[in-house]
């Protein structure tokens, strides 16, 4: 095997990154272990006279993982070498809560977003303050999904909430050529506001507001990005009657968005709104005002649940609370469940239909609708049986009359899936046995415009897919599984075949102290497909004699004609799971997971790849 710059790395730099989070794991597991008996006094400390008040008590983990990878014949997809701590912690005292949050990986660095948190919180009563890496939830569509490096203070006596937050929501990334890079980004600030009234969850009412802003001067080549700038207004209803047996939800966002802060200022007149909100941002000819919401609406009826809901983005609406956020969508959804037959079935159906195109601004308009059921039968206290149906269709249609007699604009594919799912579970006094097995047959239909004309070949295809599961496990803690899997696909241009198959084996040593678990795996996946043979083909005539499945005495044309490629590829892989708990309690384990993989003789990447991890959990 090659020698690839990704293993000798292992004993340099990266394996500098490597060790060193084990050396301090072990001078943390010292320290740890040494305040073990000091930390379980304090927790066992008595309450408070009456009451369950503690003076002091203090409980948490701390996980220390050293981890290593080496690939040859394809470029790496991991770090060589990678260490991470994670740690939290929560006291108590004297009815004050509080704790610590950790995350510091080695593989962390200034050509993408910060991967490392530190988080603190403290509460009393009905006030919660939190510093360092905050996610905060305010509403779906103007703080969501985002991670600041700052502040929040959160207040709910009751009938009236406020929650606070400020910090950094992106730190500045310039531009480098180093492989770890992803892309540029200017340092963005953000600062939001709710305010509610009424109940947690129930009946309320709460108004957000959201203020981010792109720093100028924080990236000193900033390319084609621009500075940008957005302030969003979110009010939201909820509505909850008969002890939740009904529902209403709506959230509604208009978001003012400037994507460049450097266009030209525009004059608001003496409008009122405009006026007040100009004191935060200043209106320019990149600005935009757009909204995106949701309203749902859920009913409990007995056992049956319902639960339907619309949501509309408006084309080009952004928000720099979010961490993505897709426009010019709308949807409705409706989904129910209820159990039938004495909670022995349960049926649930679910259906959806939404599109893009709000303003007719696109040449062609996409539309997509979703039916699918599900059922989970009960056949016996050791039988099971889950079946599920879905009907998808997805319709792309030109827009306008100029463009009807464009075809190639008209597309429109339906898939359908069925799937079976049996499950079987034999208890016995020595042996439990369980076989479970999957059946899914999926089949997607072309309906475009050129196929139903016959100018062109339909894109659709035939997948089914098997599988079947065998465990055994024992009272000692011994256990096996075999599986195995069949695939085979079906399109006009080509054929996907597959199998695969795994064996794993489990055991407890030392009265379960040591668990390990082996697993071994094969798969073998190959494609069949029809090329056109050229003039210049320098192949062998026996290769394409084999391949087409003609004759060796030249009473098949291949110059010009065709011929069947077949390129099959296998893989193999183990995984090994090493665990011991220690005598404090706490466990060590040991992951070692490789593959291997050899094309056949038509061609491939032949690779290579070994992955393990050591990992001490100390719990307190």
């Amino acid at each position: 095997m090659n020698r690839h710059p990704s293993c000798d790395s292992l004993r340099h730099f990266h394996g500098r990154c490597l060790w060193t989070p084990c050396i301090a794991a072990v001078l943390m597991i010292i320290l740890l272990s040494a305040s073990s008996a000091s930390l379980s006094a304090q927790q066992s400390s008595p309450t408070i006279g009456d009451t369950s008040i503690r003076p002091f008590a203090v409980g948490g983990s701390v996980s220390i993982l050293s981890e290593g990878y080496a690939v040859s014949g394809i470029d790496p997809r991991r770090p060589a070498g990678l260490g991470q701590v994670r740690a939290n912690a929560n006291f108590t005292l004297f009815g004050l809560q509080s704790g610590i949050n950790l995350l510091y990986s080695t593989n962390d660095n200034r050509l993408r977003q910060s991967m490392n948190q530190f988080h603190f919180h403290g509460s009393w009563r009905w006030v919660t303050v939190s510093a360092g890496t905050v996610s905060p939830h305010f509403s779906r569509y103007s703080l969501s999904g985002v991670s600041v490096t700052g502040g929040m203070i959160d207040m709910n006596p009751g009938w009236f909430s406020l929650s606070l937050v400020g910090g950094r929501s992106q730190r500045a990334v310039s531009y480098s050529e180093e492989a770890g890079f992803r892309q540029t980004s200017f340092e963005r600030w953000l600062y939001a506001a709710r305010m509610g009234f009424g109940k947690r969850p129930g009946t309320s009412f709460g108004l957000t507001v959201v203020y981010a802003s792109d720093s100028e001067g924080s990236v000193e080549d900033p390319g084609e990005i621009l500075p940008s700038e957005n302030i969003s207004l979110t009010p939201a209803f909820n509505l909850s009657l008969f002890d939740g047996s009904f529902s209403l939800e709506s959230n509604i966002t208009a978001s003012i968005f400037t994507r460049d802060k450097n266009s030209n200022v525009i004059d608001t007149g003496d409008n009122s709104i405009t006026e007040f909100l100009s004191e935060t941002m200043t209106p320019r000819t990149s600005t935009r005002v757009d909204y995106a919401g949701n309203i749902e609406v859920g009913a409990r009826l007995g056992s049956l649940r319902m639960n339907g809901s619309w949501e509309r983005v408006q084309p080009g609406f952004m928000s720099l609370g979010l961490g993505q956020v897709r426009s010019d969508q709308q949807l409705f959804r409706f989904r129910s469940r209820m159990p039938l037959l004495n909670n022995k079935m349960n049926l649930g159906i679910t259906f959806s239909r939404g599109g893009n195109n709000l303003l007719n601004t696109r040449i062609n308009t996409q539309t997509r609708q979703q039916i699918s059921t599900n059922m989970m039968f009960r056949l016996s206290q050791r039988l099971s049986l889950t079946a599920s149906y879905m009907r998808m269709s997805n319709l792309n249609e030109p827009v306008g009359e100029h463009l009807q007699n464009a075809p190639e604009l008209h597309q429109e594919h339906l898939s359908q899936n069925f799937m079976i799912t049996p499950t079987l579970v034999v208890p016995g006094e020595l042996i439990t046995h369980s076989i479970s097995g999957t059946a899914s047959y999926q089949i997607l239909d072309d309906r475009s415009r050129l196929v139903l004309d016959g100018e062109r070949e339909e894109f659709g295809f035939t997948n089914i897919t098997t599988g079947l599961n065998y465990g055994a496990s024992w009272p000692n803690g011994f256990s096996v599984n075999v599986s195995g899997n069949l695939l085979n696909n079906e399109t006009q241009a080509s054929k996907a075949m597959g199998y695969s198959t795994n064996l794993s084996t489990g055991y407890g040593f030392l009265e379960r102290r040591l668990m390990l678990n082996v697993g071994v795996g094969f798969s073998r996946n190959g494609i069949e497909f029809t090329r056109i043979h050229e003039d210049d083909y320098q192949a062998p005539l026996q290769d394409l004699i084999v391949r087409s499945g003609g004759n060796a005495n030249g009473d098949d044309d291949f110059m010009g004609g065709e011929y069947v490629v077949e390129q099959w590829s296998s893989q193999y892989s183990l995984n090994t799971n090493l665990s011991y708990r220690l005598p404090n309690g706490n466990p060590l384990r040991l992951r070692i997971r490789g593959v291997s993989s050899r094309p056949g003789e038509e061609g491939g990447r032949e690779y290579d790849e070994i992955r393990g991890s050591l990992q001490y959990t100390h719990r307190f």
